[in-house]
């Protein structure tokens, strides 16, 4: 069922703290997980990528100089998030072999979502050509991100990296988890108090109007407690992505809800991180 079919319910459906019960205890639960995954990583924390204080990022080295990097972007509906409480995320692909970038951005209503891309579009282009510091290939990024986040890695699939004076194969694959990919139900829920989004900017900032560029192994994943309106953008991303080429693994997890997820992503053997290692393992070894 299309995402439109839960209009009626739209605060619900499209704000996942209003579905879910266990937001408090899963928040402290990843900060308390990151916090210590943190003292475990060797890693480079707040360099800087742009010039306001929010504009830093966190590398989490890998010691593979040509293994792709992976950028990850947090959630948090661009309104709220902090990327060193995301750690949790970065340790199974430490582990594996494949450096991870944290990029922190601003936030709204500071800024607006037009200003939140851009500047994940700026953080990306630092990693690339800051490559040899990571100590990945910077040839080849892969994104990952989580609810807003990514949103906001879609956009970055999407996005033409030749006006940045970089490849335009850039970009090597993503894996996508909880996503919103068509931003309109924005218009009509609490959260846009402060996003402050306009009817004007939807199909601009919409990933769901605006496929990869190329063709790309992508994992797409979502929760199976999750709101299943905020589910079907999932499905629905993932058939944009299909017709456009992309070869898309599409994941829901049962018995995990929007925040669930992330602190059971710990686990090297969750089905997401399973899926993102066999295909940053296949890329690396091409």
């Amino acid at each position: 069922m299309p995402w439109r079919d839960w209009q009626d319910d739209i605060e619900r459906q499209f704000n996942p703290r209003a579905w879910a019960t266990d937001v408090d205890a899963q928040h402290a639960l990843r900060g308390k997980l990151s916090a210590a995954a943190r003292q475990r990583l060797k890693g480079e924390f707040d360099l800087a990528y742009g010039d306001t204080p929010r504009q830093k990022l966190d590398v989490y080295h890998a010691g593979d100089s040509k293994a792709p990097i992976v950028v990850y972007l947090h959630g948090g509906y661009w309104r709220v998030g902090e990327k060193e409480k995301q750690a949790i995320l970065a340790e199974p692909l430490v582990q594996a072999g494949f450096p991870v970038v944290m990029l922190g951005t601003d936030l709204c209503p500071a800024v607006a979502l037009d200003e939140i891309v851009t500047q994940v579009m700026r953080g990306i282009v630092w990693v690339a050509r800051n490559a040899q510091r990571i100590g990945g290939d910077g040839r080849r990024i892969y994104l990952y991100g989580h609810s807003a986040g990514a949103h906001l890695a879609a956009m970055g699939l999407a996005e033409d990296w030749m006006r940045h004076g970089l490849p335009a194969d850039l970009i090597c694959g993503a894996t996508l988890v909880s996503g919103i990919y068509d931003v309109e139900p924005v218009l009509h829920i609490s959260v846009n108090d402060l996003i402050r989004l306009t009817p004007d900017r939807i199909d601009a900032l919409s990933p769901q109007f605006h496929p990869p560029r190329r063709p790309l192994p992508l994992v797409l994943a979502a929760g199976g407690e999750e709101a299943p309106g905020w589910v079907a953008q999932t499905h629905e991303y993932a058939a944009v992505c299909e017709r456009a080429g992309c070869k898309v693994e599409v994941i829901v997890v049962p018995h995990e809800g929007h925040f669930s997820t992330i602190p059971m992503q710990a686990d090297a053997g969750h089905p997401i991180n399973q899926a993102m290692l066999r295909h940053l393992r296949a890329l690396h070894q091409g």
